[in-house]
């Protein structure tokens, strides 16, 4: 990969992981006039449902035949569980432990969790070995999100 594709995609990210306390902060609100964390996550996958529908739509994006799906190992359909685990842990989390706090521990699993995940290539993940840097970058890392917490 290009630099400048590294930098487009990191900034992606970058924009992309901004959202994640905006998105735990507005959970969290319509969660409170709600009062229900179950009722707020199925209106929350409703509306995501009906965005994701439409930009398939619009970029007509062809359903997969049913001999696609069938390939499909059995990890890749964890995804859905995953984030609805994710939409109604956030959604409960951050009106107990503040937004910062619920996501700085999010944080905490993701660095542990892709450290493993690329050493050892987990769910067809490309390998990347954990050396010491890596070990070293991880760390430091968590101590981060340690520290923010003070």
């Amino acid at each position: 990969m290009s630099s400048l594709g590294f930098v487009l995609l990191g900034a992606l990210a970058v924009i992309v992981g901004a959202l994640i306390p905006v998105q735990a902060a507005t959970n969290a609100a319509m969660s409170r006039v709600i009062g229900s964390v179950a009722i707020t996550s199925l209106a929350l996958f409703a509306i995501g449902f009906v965005v994701v529908a439409a930009w398939a739509i619009v970029i007509r994006v062809p359903l997969p035949s049913l001999e696609t799906l069938r390939r499909v190992p059995a990890y890749g359909w964890l995804g859905g569980f995953i984030v609805a685990s994710y939409v109604i842990a956030i959604t409960f989390l951050a009106p107990r432990l503040g937004v910062g706090n619920a996501i700085r521990l999010v944080v905490t699993g993701q660095i542990v969790a892709a450290v493993i995940i690329d050493h050892v290539g987990a769910f067809g993940a490309i390998v990347q070995r954990l050396t010491m840097g890596r070990a070293i970058g991880a760390v430091l890392m968590i101590i981060g999100v340690i520290l923010a917490r003070r």
